[in-house]
């Protein structure tokens, strides 16, 4: 009733102000009564808007918004149901879902280190050794990992790291961890993490859980993070740590073999093996990412179609 009431004043004082001969659009020079209606639209205006919002979010959504996109995929429906304030997000088969629209250059230049760790790599630099090669790809490597969500979170997670040191701070960088954790990788409304959006927090995490001795907390961790990206080299050798020392031969022996082989001759083929193999998973996670911006660019608009408020004379003192 409030909302109707609001809209109605706005459109009997849009209709007075436009009326008005007071006013100069052109020399912006205003009778000082067409300036007191203009202010009151103006407030009516606003009042009119934030009911909306508050009291009545169904109807800033008359027409129901459903889309049903099958890229690479991914299926996502979006509703508004008459019987069901509540938005029904269903998403299925893409890792690359949640938090919005992402920064794709981050994963792709991951792809272009991961295809650099052949030590055959056209890009790498012929000059040096093959071992000198990997190591300048690897520092890269966790350059991205750390600093993929900013310069900002990069330093509140190695602000946080400088604790590891003292034992006694152990259970607050945990719950740090833990907090930036579900600060980046939980959506709102969301009870899974999606490691994807940042696994280098997680991958700390595990690290900590080690150093504490909690070995099952943290193959957990690192069984997760190697969800998110298999290539990730620091995980890859955590867990087999962690295995070890849970005397689990069974899972150190299966994740010794997904690790990245050595740059020996024997193992040569096998390292270009490993690097094909990523390169096409990092790929294919690529064009997730690529779908679900796509995605969220498209709710972004149709909420903002719903939502944004037009007025059709562009040349109106209200506008």
């Amino acid at each position: 009733v409030l909302l109707s009431a609001c809209q109605i004043c706005v459109v009997v004082i849009q209709y007075c102000v436009r009326s008005s001969r007071f006013i100069k659009i052109n020399t912006r020079l205003m009778h000082s009564s067409s300036s007191s209606l203009v202010i009151v639209a103006a407030v009516m205006g606003c009042i009119a808007r934030s009911c909306a919002f508050v009291l009545a979010p169904k109807h800033l959504m008359t027409k129901k918004v459903s889309e049903s996109i099958h890229d690479h995929g991914t299926i996502l429906w979006l509703s508004n149901d008459d019987d069901d304030d509540a938005i029904d997000i269903s998403i299925t088969d893409n890792k690359m879902m949640g938090g919005g629209i992402r920064d794709k250059s981050f994963l792709e230049r991951e792809i272009e280190l991961i295809s650099r760790l052949d030590p055959d790599h056209a890009d790498n630099n012929a000059e040096y050794s093959d071992l000198q090669n990997q190591e300048l790809v690897v520092s890269e490597l966790w350059t991205i990992w750390y600093g993929e969500r900013g310069p900002l979170n990069e330093q509140r997670l190695r602000s946080i790291e400088e604790t590891l040191g003292d034992p006694s701070q152990w259970e607050n960088v945990e719950q740090k961890y833990m907090e930036l954790i579900n600060e980046q990788c939980k959506s709102d409304g969301e009870s899974k993490l999606n490691l994807c959006n940042w696994v280098e927090p997680a991958n700390r995490l595990a690290t900590l859980l080690y150093l504490m001795g909690r070995l099952k907390e943290s193959k957990t961790w690192c069984e997760a993070i190697l969800e998110a990206k298999p290539w990730h080299i620091g995980a890859l050798s955590g867990i087999v740590m962690v295995c070890v020392q849970l005397r689990d031969e069974e899972g150190a022996t299966k994740y010794i073999q997904m690790g990245l082989p050595n740059l020996s001759t024997e193992m040569r083929s096998a390292r270009k093996a490993w690097v094909e193999k990523n390169v096409e998973t990092a790929t294919e996670q690529l064009l997730q990412l690529q779908s679900s911006n796509e995605i969220y660019e498209k709710i972004s608009k149709a909420f903002s179609k719903e939502i944004v408020s037009t007025d059709d004379d562009s040349s109106s003192s209200w506008q």
